[in-house]
């Protein structure tokens, strides 16, 4: 159940759909989340409204950054650098993407934190 928000420059629609489909991918094969547990927004950004630092812990960024913001129940460490390494090598190897280009940012709440819809805290009783 993890939401995945994703802020890069203006892409064509085929571009965001592998993107989310690679995405999708990773989370499943180090998280462990179903198929059907899919929650991405894509925010399509002009140049001038992503200001990433492209030298600070690492460097090498370029203009093409793409930004992941992730909210999710608690995961482990393990599961966080597992998937930091997995979506790299899956973004460069599918999609051309520069590992350096991937900025991850992971959020930790609880499941009383999530509502699907309906006015009910799902997480609590399911």
């Amino acid at each position: 159940m993890p939401l995945i928000q994703v802020n890069l420059l203006s892409k064509p629609p085929h571009f965001i759909k592998e993107l989310g489909e690679n995405l999708h991918q990773s989370l499943m094969a180090t998280w462990g989340i179903p198929i059907d547990d899919c929650f991405q927004i894509f925010h399509q950004k002009q140049e001038h409204e992503l200001n990433i630092n492209p030298l600070i812990f690492g460097g090498g960024r370029s203009k093409d950054v793409i930004a992941l913001h992730i909210t999710s129940t608690p995961r482990t460490q393990k599961m966080k650098l597992d998937f930091y390494q997995d979506l790299a090598t899956r973004l460069e190897q599918k999609m051309n993407i520069r590992p350096q280009d991937i900025f991850i940012s992971i959020v930790e709440n609880t499941r009383e934190d999530w509502s699907f819809g309906s006015g009910k805290a799902q997480l609590l009783t399911d």
